[in-house]
């Protein structure tokens, strides 16, 4: 399938344009209803496109409604069956398989325009994705960039990574790939399946992995979530900061804000602000636009040299 790709800069703008006042907003628009189907609303990315989307909505006169199904499939079939119910006009789906598609065939043939973001099935009417492999070969990068500058290429390197769906395996390969080419020199210890988007996940086996190779000086996690928390755990640990490195994907304020710290956290991989283009497909949906091509967007990795373009610490 061909990809549409939508920049960083595009989206920022975006951003500033639905942000600069009036002429953007006070427009009237045909009032919809929105449904944002997470697989957790618990970690800061996830909490940060609701947060966004329910802003987007506000600026339009929509109804926005968003629920977490906590990564169990029977739990997002139902939640989709009840924004139906509830006329959602969109539903914004964040799934992590196939398993949801007949519920989504379902809702489509109401009349409910479906988003698929961050996977693709055979159910859609626009998805907004990433090549996953393509984003883990860019965190793997930036990590054997660091290995090589800091520590001589010496690495001794715990990867994190997850089998919840084919794209995030997708991407845990890419990282692998990545070190293995870019940092022949460093030592990939253990690739580590740490399950779905789990409060305490890092934290855990990042004291586990910190016991069990008391060596180990890099961490290269498939998402922020993880990685921050790993971040904590090991600066809890007393790790060289200067020397330890993490490096993850998402850019969430936690991870952008360790990198400016100068703790272990050195490095993600940001995405392009969804919430806007959320909003801005779903509304090209309504007037009628169709999309054969997956919705992609730009991916900056943000380390210590180009972190001052990204986040400025509040006062």
């Amino acid at each position: 399938m061909k990809k549409r790709v939508l920049s960083i800069a595009m989206a920022t703008a975006m951003v500033a344009g639905l942000a600069a006042g009036s002429t953007c907003t006070v427009q009237a628009e045909e009032s919809h209803k929105i449904g944002f189907l997470a697989p957790t609303l618990q970690t800061e990315f996830f909490i940060g496109i609701d947060d966004g989307l329910k802003q987007e909505c506000e600026e339009r006169g929509w109804e926005y409604v968003s629920v977490s199904f906590d990564n169990d499939s029977a739990k997002a079939v139902t939640s989709i069956e009840n924004m139906v119910t509830g006329s959602c006009d969109a539903i914004i789906a964040m799934v992590s398989d196939s398993s949801c598609d007949s519920a989504l065939k379902s809702a489509q043939e109401d009349g409910v325009k479906i988003m698929e973001c961050g996977v693709e099935t055979d159910v859609h009417d626009v998805v907004l994705n990433t090549d996953q492999h393509a984003v883990g070969v860019q965190i793997g990068e930036m990590a054997s960039d660091w290995i090589n500058n800091q520590l001589d290429g010496k690495g001794k390197v715990v990867v994190y990574t997850t089998v919840q769906n084919q794209d995030m395996q997708n991407r845990g390969e890419g990282i692998q790939e990545a070190l293995k080419e870019n940092a022949p020199d460093a030592e990939i210890l253990e690739v580590v399946d740490i399950g779905k988007d789990v409060v305490g996940s890092g934290t855990d086996t990042t004291e586990n992995m910190l016991q069990k190779y008391p060596d180990l000086n890099t961490i290269v996690c498939y998402g922020d979530a993880a990685a921050v928390e790993s971040m904590e755990a090991a600066k809890a640990a007393g790790v060289d900061s200067e020397n330890f490195g993490i490096f993850s994907c998402d850019g969430t304020a936690q991870a952008l804000a360790g990198i400016a710290n100068g703790d272990p956290q050195k490095g993600t991989v940001m995405f392009a602000p969804l919430a806007p283009m959320m909003a801005e497909y779903c509304q090209r949906l309504f007037d009628g636009e169709t999309f054969d091509d997956v919705v992609t967007t730009d991916c900056i990795s943000v380390t210590a040299e180009n972190i001052a373009e990204y986040y400025t610490a509040e006062e």
